[in-house]
């Protein structure tokens, strides 16, 4: 009879760590609304602060210059609290934002928050696209993080004088990220490249670029970078990230022919520029917004449809239910820190929001479970 009793115990607790561990779902703990059609959130460091870009747009296209960053701070409970709805301003269509890993010179230090954007979709104020964008800025611009002065820019566009390599130059790039060596890599769709917006016409080509720390370090300072690499994509570049355990760079890429596809490849940086060496993680899934890499290895994918995402093989992936279920709406560039207990935070900016176009646009930040 002991010996029953003692195995009915074992059950039931078996039972209860097993639905501990399994049990636990992503939860939404905080949900930030006001803002302007945010497409990319970035953590500050140790998740003080979150980054926001706002991509204003009309009904065709970005709206000249009134895109911006709004900047949260995290307070003493815990809570993220509006810091500055327009703390940086003037931007065209901002697309994604890195802070920079190592110092770059006496003037550019560790920690600037750089930002890439630009688009030759602009919307006029009659409602219809630019025809020339040749004297629109599309480039990088670096910014101070505490106070959100714009430090230094950079035009790449197709009209600029200066380029990335050879004759390329960025035409609508909507991701960005560096190494731990303080190399950027940028990615550009090349969408709107041959719709005759410039002066003279470019060969649009959807490309991710990498430029080497010392080249950046000068071409912040008004120099061409000496050193670019370019690797050509066959598919639509969306977002990557690095990930410095296998030293590589992750990518996602929707296939746009046909119904969109999406997909996520991975380089190592050795072999950037070596079509050959390309890895795919995982493909044939719906089309996709934003990826990174969990603390396990693995890739969490953002879809377009609003679900989070885990691969499971080659061709298919697995939905990550939350508590409530839900989905985000419109998901742009998410940003994912870990935290001292595994778990980890997310900030999800959503685009739209379920009170439908031009409102409800929202930062959702959600407590992610080290068990993925």
């Amino acid at each position: 009879m002991m010996n029953v009793f003692f195995r009915s115990l074992l059950a039931i607790a078996v039972c209860v760590s097993t639905l501990s561990l399994f049990g636990a779902r992503p939860e939404v703990l905080q949900v930030l609304s006001g803002l302007d059609r945010p497409v990319a959130a970035t953590f500050g460091p140790n998740a003080e602060t979150i980054f926001v870009a706002n991509r204003s747009r009309g009904s065709i296209g970005a709206l000249r210059g009134m895109g911006s960053i709004t900047k949260f701070d995290r307070g003493s409970d815990g809570a993220y609290k509006l810091a500055s709805k327009r703390f940086a301003i003037g931007f065209t269509a901002p697309s994604a934002m890195a802070l920079l890993p190592v110092s770059l010179a006496e003037d550019l230090p560790k920690g600037l928050l750089i930002l890439v954007s630009g688009t030759p979709l602009i919307e006029n104020e009659d409602g219809r696209l630019t025809k020339d964008a040749s004297k629109d800025f599309i480039g990088l611009t670096v910014i101070d993080p505490m106070t959100g002065k714009i430090l230094r820019k950079v035009d790449l566009g197709p009209a600029a004088a200066m380029k990335l390599a050879g004759e390329y130059s960025l035409i609508s790039p909507n991701s960005l990220d560096f190494d731990d060596k303080g190399n950027l890599y940028i990615a550009d769709t090349g969408i709107g490249g041959n719709m005759f917006m410039f002066k003279n016409r470019v060969k649009a080509q959807p490309t991710i670029y990498r430029i080497d720390r010392v080249s950046l370090g000068k071409m912040f300072n008004g120099e061409a970078p000496a050193s670019t690499q370019v690797m050509k994509v066959s598919s639509i570049p969306g977002d990557m990230r690095y990930h410095s355990a296998d030293d590589s760079i992750y990518f996602l890429a929707n296939h746009i022919q046909g119904a969109t596809k999406g997909a996520v490849f991975k380089v190592a940086s050795s072999d950037f520029q070596n079509q050959s060496a390309i890895q795919t993680i995982v493909r044939e899934l719906t089309a996709l917004s934003s990826l990174a890499i969990l603390p396990n290895g693995k890739t969490l994918l953002a879809a377009n449809s609003g679900e989070l995402q885990v691969p499971r093989g080659k061709k298919n992936s697995r939905e990550i239910r939350f508590k409530p279920e839900m989905r985000f709406s419109t998901p742009g560039r998410f940003d994912m820190i870990t935290q001292a207990d595994g778990n980890s935070l997310l900030a999800v900016p959503e685009e739209t929001g379920d009170a439908g176009a031009g409102k409800g646009q929202r930062l959702k930040i959600v407590l992610f479970p080290a068990k993925y």
